[in-house]
């Protein structure tokens, strides 16, 4: 797949950036000849277009964003569009919303004009086209899919439209969405290869079972407030699917979870979030990376300064981290312990005295120094370093550039999900404890990271639900904790709650003035313990308020100004 996605890349990118050039994001008027057919002269043209469809279905820098909106990963420096939502103080201007809004058209807009005129390309065998159309739709219905769980009922066409119609189409009921996208995956899961049928040169390449992923989630994170359907029926038809990929794999593809690491001291689930796993038998979709071509740099702040950082722009939440059993299974009694917890911590956050290991200059694992955030350039609450006193580990690959680029594909879809799903329907479907089949299904994922078994299926047990192992498992995977949060109910009592669980804990930096100390002779070791300090909050934040419109994104004040049948989400 590096080879035949990327082989454009650098032409797709221009070229996407030609074609999508304009002054509204639902359709630009474009300034090339990608949208004449004089230019669909070929099949090699096609591929170039569904390349570039690829690059555009996601980025690197998006399940970070994603999950700093969520309780697990807080973000510092620059008074960030991620901070600004989460505080209740975002408005329709706000960036993140337009260039998510943005980013999403010009997707649409790419696979819109592929369907247009593919079917007119000379010379393009019949299996070919029928397989690079069910990848377009797949991509575009991606994109609808995230687009509906951010903003609700969208403006929704299949079709390439005008400049001008895009300044009067009106928005799709949010049910009426849902519906025409499960259409879409249902008609083109035959046309698409299993992960056994790939060549080695099509590894990445969308297959059925990756189209039955997005079915699931689809089911699983619809809001069925507005759909009319219920909870119970939704997770029996994402059970059915989920099983379907556990015991059908001669049909959808052989996957398992990753179990052996390196070879060399890298654990399997470390192991996985690495340039040289990729591919094995637990990915179901990436989004590719290739070393100078098209690499990404986010760890280059995120990882400790000491470790070649230049400064922590994010950083794991101590919500996060205090969240992690002991390795039996437990709950810890001191949560400031980090020994002998759940081996996930390990391979995913940096806390204090963490043993920090990398590759020298001869290509060997080895310790390359001790991590304290009490003092020296790692100290927590200082300007450059963490302000939640832990940094990140997950996706840093041994084998990285001199600022820590990193070329390892960013993992979209994969078979833990798949089994933490299928056990999640079971679960809220009503069989619970009555279906062993989803049980196995957990403790499958618990059995990789060396806890004990759960002895029963439950969302919100703190040793054993699903909700938790959900949140050690899929750190900073495109599964996103914050559209979890909102499904479940809980990110109202994430935002309200103001105990260290809740948004309070991620105000620390933004909104406490530090006066003065109350006792000059008493000190601490603890950068981030303010008991000694006389402590105002920042008046223009509010903490744990609530508002109903944060369950939804507003549509770009820019869109509704250009387009007056865009009603703007309630409240906003």
């Amino acid at each position: 797949m590096k080879t035949t996605i990327l082989k454009y890349i650098t032409v797709t990118f221009a070229a996407g950036a030609m074609l999508l050039a304009g002054c509204n994001d639902l359709d630009q008027e474009p300034t090339n000849k990608f949208t004449d057919k004089a230019f669909w002269t070929s099949p090699e043209r096609a591929n170039m277009v569904l390349n570039m469809a690829y690059n555009q279905m996601f980025g690197h820098d998006k399940i970070w964003q994603d999950e700093a909106l969520s309780d697990n990963l807080y973000e510092q420096r620059g008074n960030p569009d991620t901070r600004t939502i989460r505080m209740g103080q975002a408005t329709p201007n706000t960036g993140l919303f337009r260039s998510e809004w943005k980013w999403v058209f010009e997707g649409v807009k790419t696979c819109n004009v592929f369907m247009n005129f593919v079917d007119e390309v000379p010379g393009m065998d019949p299996e070919r086209l029928a397989g690079m159309k069910a990848q377009i739709r797949f991509i575009r219905a991606f994109l609808y899919f995230r687009l509906a769980n951010f903003y609700g009922d969208i403006p929704f066409f299949l079709q390439d439209i005008s400049l001008e119609e895009s300044r009067r189409v009106s928005r799709t009921p949010y049910p009426e969405v849902m519906s025409a996208l499960h259409r879409e995956l249902d008609e083109i899961v035959g046309d698409l290869p299993t992960r056994d049928e790939l060549k080695a040169d099509d590894n990445g390449r969308i297959t059925k079972a990756a189209a039955m992923v997005l079915k699931a989630r689809m089911y699983m994170y619809e809001n069925v407030q507005r759909t009319g359907n219920s909870v119970s029926d939704n997770m029996r038809k994402a059970a059915d699917i989920c099983d379907k990929l556990i015991h059908e794999q001669g049909t959808y593809g052989t996957y398992s979870l990753l179990t052996q690491g390196s070879g060399d001291g890298i654990p399997a689930y470390e192991y996985l979030f690495t340039s040289a796993a990729e591919y094995n038998s637990e990915v179901i979709l990436d989004y590719a990376a290739v070393e100078l071509n098209k690499q990404w740099s986010t760890l280059y702040s995120m990882v400790p300064l000491t470790m070649g950082a230049n400064l922590c722009q994010k950083a794991p939440t101590r919500a996060l981290v205090d969240s992690y059993l002991n390795a039996d299974g437990s709950v810890p009694a001191d949560k400031t312990v980090y020994a002998n917890r759940d081996p996930r911590l390990t391979a995913t956050v940096v806390y204090n005295g963490y043993v920090w290991k990398d590759r020298n200059d001869k290509g060997e694992y080895v310790t390359k120094g001790t991590i304290n955030v009490t003092s020296g350039n790692d100290k927590a609450g200082t300007d450059n370093g963490s302000p939640t006193g832990f940094y990140t580990r997950k996706y840093f690959d041994t084998t990285h550039g001199k600022n820590l680029e990193m070329w390892t594909n960013i993992i979209m879809m994969r078979y833990a999900d798949v089994l933490l799903m299928y056990a999640e329907a079971c679960c809220m479907s009503g069989e619970g404890t009555a279906n062993i089949t989803g049980l196995e299904a957990l403790n499958k994922v618990r059995q990789r990271a060396g806890l004990t078994p759960a002895p029963a299926l439950d969302m919100d047990n703190e040793e054993y639900g699903i909700k938790a192992e959900r949140r050690f498992e899929l750190w900073l995977d495109d599964c996103d904790r914050y559209v979890d949060l909102i499904r479940w109910g809980d990110y109202k009592d994430f935002i309200t709650d103001t105990s260290d669980k809740g948004v309070s804990e991620h105000w620390g930096n933004e909104c406490v003035w530090l006066l003065g100390m109350k006792d000059k002779n008493v000190r601490t070791d603890d950068p981030l313990d303010v008991s000694n300090y006389e402590v105002r909050y920042d008046p223009l934040s509010v903490r744990g308020s609530w508002n109903d419109r944060l369950y939804l994104f507003p549509f770009p004040y820019a869109e509704t100004t250009q387009n007056p049948n865009l009603n703007q989400n309630t409240g906003w």
